[in-house]
């Protein structure tokens, strides 16, 4: 297997996180290597495993049931592209460029190309903290602000509910997202079918 590393919670996460998804198929933004496609290979034998990267030599991790496509993560238009080709997703890792803009645009333009169930994670959120890829915009702009966000979509039927919420109507991601998770440096952004909540018991029923 090509090199591979990651932080050693990493593992255990995406375990308990897309346990219980059947992967047919996977994309990953960040290649280097290929270390990682193989992981993913290694993991999911069923599923097509697709991966891009801004590094054209990156090219050469393709093989039967791996695709690699050179572009920018935050080309929208890319994206889509490479979306229609291969998608849509059960799993998505964004463990490319590490920076907020990267991170969003990626996040905003994939969410719509990954199946329902499915997971979308972002990976290696402490590089935001760093002065080097943004500094303190971590507690602003950075992807973990965003995805704090994130919880408020998932309890957005909630919003319009209450007389003095400034929502008029349910965020329409709210139908769509079950769960955001937070780990150490990552976060998993969970997509399957959001119903309305509803009580199921009474006390006096249980």
């Amino acid at each position: 297997m090509k090199h591979f590393q990651k932080f050693a919670h990493y593992l255990p996460a995406y375990r308990e996180e897309f346990g219980r998804l059947s992967v047919k198929s996977l994309l990953e933004i960040g290649v280097r290597d290929g270390g990682s496609l193989q992981y993913w290979r290694r993991q999911y034998p069923d599923a097509e495993v697709t991966g891009i990267d801004v590094d054209p030599l990156c090219s050469q991790h393709e093989e039967e049931h791996i695709r690699v496509f050179i572009g920018d993560q935050t080309d929208r238009k890319f994206l889509s592209k490479v979306a229609a080709d291969r998608g849509p997703f059960d799993v998505i890792v964004d463990d490319g460029g590490h920076r907020p803009k990267q991170q969003r645009v990626s996040f905003e333009t994939l969410w719509p190309h990954l199946r329902s169930p499915g997971c979308y994670c972002v990976e290696d959120l402490n590089m935001g903290y760093w002065v080097s890829y943004g500094g303190l915009r971590a507690f602003s702009g950075g992807f973990m602000q965003y995805a704090h966000r994130l919880t408020h979509l998932l309890n957005g039927y909630w919003h319009r509910l209450h007389p003095s919420s400034f929502w008029r109507r349910t965020p329409p991601m709210t139908h769509e997202l079950v769960k955001v998770t937070f780990w150490d440096s990552m976060v998993f952004v969970h997509k399957g079918e959001h119903q309305p909540p509803f009580i199921v018991a009474s006390e006096k029923e249980l």
